[in-house]
Order: structure tokens, then sequence, then C-alpha cells
């Protein structure tokens, strides 16, 4: 079995402008049970939309499992189509439901291109034409930020409303100063509470607007940058992002930069016997104030971790970078690896590491992890995992069947979340660990700790 089919949830079969396609939906990625009408309503709106269907080159940003890409690659040979998604779930989902579909495809991952997993393989009966712009390309990246791939022709995106009013409204001017050619087309749905403030970004960026549809839910709206470029005064917004030397993280083939603008705060605070300073990020909790389960997880590691020789550590769904901060400064720890789905958190981490421990060997790890990839058997003194509830997913038996053998001899897996998920990893707990007797319990927060005999 491949490495995403556990996080599968549907298949569904979607016909548009004369190709067959099915799509793998996942209960950890928006739209798990069918193809979500924004995007339905978005593509019958392209299907004849020439700044699109004849565009060269098109980028689909914020990219889910990829049915906007897919279906446009699927019907627009001649267009090169990149993917862009801040979640590497939604990447690696996407390049699954390019192979399902017969789509050439390209994986590039935090380290540069990936290999293609091989157990995948395509689904019968899908019909799509035969592409003459070669493999679309799947891959990280955040709303706003360079793209070293573009200009395009064409954006599509079903925007997403967590984002954000202030990252949203950055990210048009973004798009028409940055990432279209002049003439470009953007095209995207967006939910209805945000419709009439999209239209306002949209005549704030100096776009031509082409048209909208609406309904109930969203509106659609297709746009382009006028042919002669941008030249209202007062649009033009600067690019500058934070810049981190990829030189100082393992697992980066490039610079890792964060937009300036999602910085929202800058916080000091006393947490577990360390002062802890921290800059938070439009898009991630704890921009102000600790979660529960991360004063929960620090309280116990401050006792659990006296005493303990810490060279190397991982921490799992770190946010903004508190958890791996109190662990760099209290423990000692020369090596630190960060582990997780969401490219916004581990660019936020790491940042905020850099910042305070400048000479800590930092290492970037995606989930869900590459081909061949995984933390050396034996190699983690102290493992601190936070709980993320996916539906319908033993996230306990991946947790355990995924660090158990990474942790060294008389190394500790701490694990925070609510009491129901801290059962749930007691009765997958494998032979060979020990529950700690000590226990920490913060309102709807929990956290415990397993040492390995």
């Amino acid at each position: 079995m491949d490495r995403l089919s556990a996080l599968v949830n549907k298949t569904v079969e979607f016909a548009y402008r004369g190709v067959r396609l099915k799509f793998d939906l996942s209960h950890a990625l928006f739209s798990s049970f069918d193809i979500d009408a924004g995007t339905r309503l978005l593509l019958k709106e392209l299907a004849h939309e020439p700044g699109v269907v004849e565009a060269r080159r098109i980028l689909d940003a914020g990219c889910g499992t990829g049915v906007l890409g897919i279906a446009l690659a699927a019907s627009c040979p001649q267009a090169e189509i990149i993917m862009r998604d801040r979640d590497l779930r939604a990447v690696a989902f996407s390049v699954r439901n390019c192979r399902r579909n017969g789509i050439p495809v390209r994986h590039l991952g935090l380290s540069g291109e990936l290999p293609l997993d091989e157990a995948i393989r395509p689904y019968a009966k899908t019909r799509t034409v035969p592409r003459s712009a070669g493999a679309v390309i799947a891959a990280p990246g955040l709303l706003g930020e360079d793209d070293p791939l573009g200009p395009y022709d064409a954006v599509v995106s079903n925007l997403p409303a967590k984002a954000g009013p202030v990252l949203l409204s950055k990210y048009f001017q973004h798009v028409a100063q940055h990432l279209l050619r002049p003439g470009g087309t953007f095209a995207y749905v967006i939910v209805t509470p945000l419709a009439q403030l999209s239209l306002q970004w949209l005549a704030a960026a100096g776009y031509v607007l082409v048209r909208t549809v609406a309904t109930k839910q969203h509106l659609v709206v297709v746009a382009r940058v006028p042919e002669s470029g941008l030249q209202l005064p007062g649009v033009q917004e600067s690019s500058e992002t934070t810049v981190l030397s990829a030189d100082a993280i393992s697992g980066c083939a490039a610079p890792l930069s964060i937009p300036q603008y999602y910085f929202r705060s800058h916080r000091s605070i006393a947490l577990a016997g360390a002062t802890l300073a921290w800059d938070g990020v439009y898009g991630l909790p704890e921009f102000d104030t600790p979660a529960h389960a991360t004063h929960a997880a620090l309280e116990l590691a401050r006792e659990v971790c006296a005493g303990l020789l810490i060279r190397k550590a991982l921490i799992r769904s770190p946010g903004p970078g508190l958890a791996p901060l109190w662990v760099a400064s209290v423990t000692g720890t020369s090596s630190l690896v960060l582990h997780s789905h969401d490219l916004l958190e581990l660019r936020a981490s790491a940042w905020n590491l850099a910042r305070a421990l400048p000479n800590l060997n930092l290492q970037l790890l995606a989930d869900p992890l590459p081909p061949g990839e995984a933390p050396a058997q034996a190699s983690l003194d102290l493992v601190v995992a936070f709980h993320e509830e996916i539906p319908m997913f033993d996230s306990a038996a991946e947790l355990w069947d995924t660090m158990a053998s990474a942790i060294k001899r008389g190394g500790v897996l701490l694990y925070a979340g609510d009491p129901t998920s801290i059962e749930r990893l007691v009765r997958r707990k494998p032979a060979g660990f020990s529950r700690l007797p000590q226990r920490v319990r913060k309102k709807t927060a929990a956290a415990t700790a397993f040492r390995r005999d």
C-alpha cells in the first residue's frame, strides 16, 4: 500500500470539457466527500474563458487535491500547469491524482524534486487529452510569496477563507504585480461573506473586471491585468520577505522566506521555567498566547526531561515554534528536527528558532514523508508530538509506526492532545515502551509521556 492510501476517504468521478477524471479525496483536506460547489462553479465559468483555456502557463494557487489544475491539464494540453499549496499533504494528493488520471507530473518538495511513488497506478476508464506541454508541476508554496516559476498567463484559485482578509487583500496585489503577465487573467471563487471585500481588493490592485457570477454561497470573478501593465499610483506593493539561508537548514533546497505582511505580533512569555520570545504570523494559532496543549506539553517536558541527555529532538506539528524554542533553549540540544505537513508552520518555527538560536542545527521534515525519507533508527532522544484530529484515520497507530523505531533506548515520546486521543495512543502503545507516571492537564488539553525501555 502506498503512503497516502490510509488518508483517502472517497474517490469521485468528474467530467470536464470532454475528459473523464477521478479524484481521491481525503478527510485531511478540504472537501473530503465530493468536489465542492465553489470549484465546480469556477470550472464551469472557465470552460469557455479564452484567458484561461488558451493560456500557455497557468498557476493553480491553493490546489488542494488538484481538481482545478488537473481538470485544466487534462483539457488544455498546450498549457503548462503549476499547482501550489501550503499544505504538503495537498501537494502529495495533487501528485497522486495526476498519476491516477494518467497525467505526467513532477513533485517538488522541501529538498527539491522527489521520486514518484511507484505504488500509485492510473485508474481504468479515465480519459484525458495527450499533453504537448510536458509534465504538470506540483510544489509547496505560500500565498503571496515570490514564485520562481512565474510569471503566468492565468492564475486560478478557490481562495481559502481561513487565510483571512489581511493576507487575501495583499495576495490580490501580489498576483497583479508579480505573478501575472500584462493582460493575464485572474479567476477565482470565494465564499459569499468575503465576496464584496474581494471586489474592493480587485479594484484597489488595478485589475479590469471581466465578469462575476454569484450564487448563495459563492462568487466567481474573472478579471485581467491591463495589457499595458499596472500604472496606477499607490498600488505598487513591495514583495519584501524575511529570508533564512538554506545552508543553515537541513532538508531545504532553497532559502526559506515569509512575506513580511504575514507577521502579526511579537510576544514574550515565561513558560515552564523559560522565557520565550516569538513572532506570531497570520494563518497560525498562538500568535499572542500559547495554547493549552503547549502549556501542558512544556510543563510535562520540564519534569520528564530533567537529567535527560538530549542530543537530538524532533517536534511534530510545531506551530509558530514555541515548543521547539523551549526544547532547544532548556535542554541544550544541538540538533532539532521539525516535522509537519504545514509549510507555514515549518517556516515560522524555523524563523523564530533562527532568531533566538542561530547556531542550532535545524532540519525540516515533510509530512507525509517522501519515499525513502524517515528519521534514522534510534536517532532521537526526545519526540514532542501534538495531536491532530483527522476523521476516519488512526493517527495514534501512524505516530507509533513513524516514530517508535527512531527513539533511542531511554529516549522519551511526549504527547499532547485531548484526553480521548491520549487514551487511543496508550491503547496503541507497542512493546518496548513504558508510560511514565507524570501527567499534566491544562483545561481541555493533557500531556503524557512514554520512555523506550
